[in-house]
C-alpha cells in the first residue's frame, strides 16, 4: 500500500498487544499507524514521527499513561492526547483531563466512536499547529521587517514604499485572518456537537492559510531586494494558474462581504515571462476592490482570464455602485480612493498599474454609476 506524506499519523501506546493490535488495524485504513508497548517507546516515537494524535492507555506497568501524558504535553503541547481507561477508572480519566488530554475512550471501545474521535481531534492538532507556524511566520515577518528598516536608511526614508509594503502584507493577512475564523467556528461547532456544510475534513482552508503565509513571505523578500535596489530576474509564469489560485483563496472574503463570486478561467496556462509575485499583487488588488464594491449591494463578482492572440486579459467584473467620470480620471493616482470613511490606502490601484507597466501590458476600466465597474487587465504572452 502506498502511504500519502500528507496522510495524519497516529501513535498507540498500550502494554496489551490486543487492543494495540486492534486500533492499527482499524486505523491503518486512513492513517499511518505508529504503536509502543510502553511510555518510554512512545516517547522516542513521540519525537521521531510527530504525530497527529496519541492514542494511550491510563493503566500500563512501570511510567503510567498519566505520567506519559505529563512528558508528552512538556514534548508537545498541540498533539491531541486520548487516553484510554478500563471499568472502575472515571476518575483517573478526568485526572486525565485536567492535565491536558484532549479526550477519553472507555475499554472495550467502539470502532465508530474511536473513528469519529480520531477524526476529530486530528484535525484540532493540525488546525492549531498551523495557526502557531502562521503566528510565528508573521511575527518572524515583523521582526524582519524592522531590523531592515534600522540596518536601512534608504527604505526608512522613502514614506511611499513603506505605505505600499503594508498595503502588500494587508490583503494576504485578511485571507490568513478570514480562514484561522472560519477554522475556529468549524471546530467549535464540532465540539458543540453540530454539523460542518464542509464535513471535517479543513485541508483547503490550511492550504489557503499557509499559501498566503508563504505570500507574505516573497513580499517581504521583494522589498528587501527593492531596498538593495536589485530586482528579481523575471520567469516563465502562468496568468490563469495565479488567478485561480487567487480565486480559491478569496472566496471566503467574497462569502463574508455577502458577495457571489463566478469565474471563467480559460484552461490554457497563459504564460508569459514575469514576477510571479508581482502580478498576484497587481491581479489581487482589483479582485479585492471588486469584493468591497459588490459589497456594498451584496452584489456578484465575475472574474475571468482568456487568451486574446498574443496576449492574456484577465477580467473583472462587480455590480457595485461604480464610478463617475471625474472618478475614472484619478483612480491610479497614489492616495487616491473612493472608500470614503471606510478602510482604503488608495495605492492598490496605483500598484497595479505600475506592476502591469512593467510586465508591458495594459489596464481597461469601463464604470457606470449605479450598474458597476469592470477592469481589464492586458498582458503580453510568451512567443509561441
Amino acid at each position: 500500500m502506498t502511504i500519502s506524506p500528507d496522510q495524519p499519523q497516529i501513535l498507540v501506546i498500550d502494554d496489551e498487544i490486543g487492543p494495540r493490535e486492534s486500533l492499527r488495524m482499524l486505523l491503518k485504513p486512513n492513517y499511518q499507524v505508529h504503536t509502543a508497548d510502553c511510555v518510554e517507546t512512545g516517547i522516542r516515537l513521540l519525537r521521531e514521527k510527530k504525530p497527529d494524535a496519541v492514542i494511550s492507555d491510563i493503566r500500563m506497568p512501570g511510567a503510567s499513561g498519566i505520567e506519559g501524558l505529563r512528558r508528552i504535553r512538556q514534548i508537545d503541547p498541540h498533539v491531541a492526547v486520548i487516553m484510554l481507561t478500563g471499568f472502575g477508572a472515571l476518575e483517573t480519566a478526568q485526572e486525565a483531563l485536567r492535565l491536558g488530554a484532549n479526550d477519553y475512550i472507555n475499554k472495550p471501545f467502539d470502532a465508530h466512536e474511536m473513528r469519529d474521535v480520531i477524526s476529530r481531534n486530528v484535525e484540532r492538532t493540525r488546525v492549531q499547529r498551523t495557526g502557531e507556524h502562521a503566528a510565528s511566520d508573521i511575527k518572524e515577518l515583523n521582526n524582519r521587517l524592522l531590523k531592515e528598516l534600522a540596518q536601512k536608511e534608504r527604505l526608512a526614508s522613502l514614506g511611499q514604499a513603506s505605505a505600499e509594503f503594508v498595503h502588500d502584507l494587508s490583503n494576504p493577512l485578511t485571507i490568513v485572518w478570514g480562514y484561522v475564523q472560519l477554522l475556529a467556528k468549524k471546530l467549535e461547532k464540532q465540539e458543540n456537537g453540530e454539523s460542518t456544510p464542509n464535513g471535517t475534513n479543513s485541508a483547503k482552508e490550511l492550504n489557503i492559510i499557509e499559501q498566503n503565509v508563504r505570500l507574505c513571505r516573497e513580499l517581504l523578500t521583494m522589498w528587501q531586494n527593492y531596498g538593495s535596489g536589485e530586482a528579481s530576474p523575471h520567469k516563465v509564469i502562468s496568468v490563469s494558474g495565479i488567478v485561480r489560485e487567487l480565486i480559491n483563496g478569496l472566496g471566503s472574503i467574497a462569502r463574508q462581504n455577502g458577495v457571489q463570486f463566478s469565474n471563467d478561467i480559460s484552461g490554457d496556462s497563459c504564460s508569459l515571462l514575469g514576477d510571479s509575485v508581482q502580478i498576484t499583487r497587481a491581479i489581487q488588488n482589483v479582485i479585492v476592490n471588486a469584493i468591497q464594491a459588490a459589497g456594498e449591494t451584496k452584489g456578484v463578482v465575475s472574474v475571468s482570464c482568456a487568451r486574446k492572440e498574443s496576449c492574456v486579459d484577465v477580467g473583472v467584473q462587480d455590480s457595485g455602485p461604480g464610478m463617475t467620470s471625474g472618478q475614472l480620471q484619478r483612480i491610479f493616482d497614489p492616495y487616491f480612493t473612493t472608500k470614503q470613511n471606510r478602510s482604503g490606502t488608495g495605492l492598490g490601484l496605483y500598484i497595479t498599474k505600475k506592476v502591469v507597466d512593467d510586465h508591458k501590458g495594459s489596464i481597461k476600466v469601463d464604470s457606470t454609476p449605479g450598474t458597476g465597474t469592470t477592469f481589464t487587465i492586458r498582458l503580453p504572452l510568451l512567443n509561441n
